[in-house]
């Protein structure tokens, strides 16, 4: 085995070091993880919104939402709990994608939203990055023993 230890000397290190830091993950650094897969998350609803419903409409106080999708380093109330909101901060923007998404008086609902979040490729993509950085977390905690 690489650096002198036997098989089961690295493992018993490994899971240490695993369940070390998964119950003793601070919310900042919960969000380093989830703030990964959000990123994700917004480049794929960037992706669909442009798709299905970018015009040439040209409003200078709003702009289009597809380009004013933010992720916030917290839940819906602000509160810093280790979760990260992806979605629109302006109102304006965030009920008129809910009019679309859910349809509306006039308007059939074309659930691109709701289709995003069920589909599998953009979960096990979100999942990824988030693996990822958990894994750096792992790496930057056995880095100080």
């Amino acid at each position: 085995m690489a650096d002198g230890i036997e098989m089961d000397e690295f493992l018993q290190r490994w899971l240490k070091k695993v369940k070390m830091i998964s119950t003793e993950l601070t919310p900042k650094e919960q969000e380093k993880i989830t703030l990964a897969g959000g990123k994700v998350f917004q480049e794929e609803l960037e992706k669909v919104n442009r798709q299905k419903h970018y015009s040439d409409h040209n409003d200078k106080k709003y702009g289009h939402a597809a380009d004013h999708i933010d992720v916030m380093n917290s839940d819906v109330d602000g509160d810093h709990n280790g979760s990260v909101t992806v979605g629109w901060k302006n109102r304006y923007h965030a009920m008129n994608m809910m009019r679309l998404n859910d349809g509306y008086k006039g308007y059939t609902a074309d659930h691109f939203l709701t289709n995003l979040i069920q589909d599998s490729k953009v979960s096990n993509a979100v999942l990824k990055a988030q693996s990822e950085a958990y894994q750096r977390l792992l790496d930057q905690e056995g880095d100080e023993d």
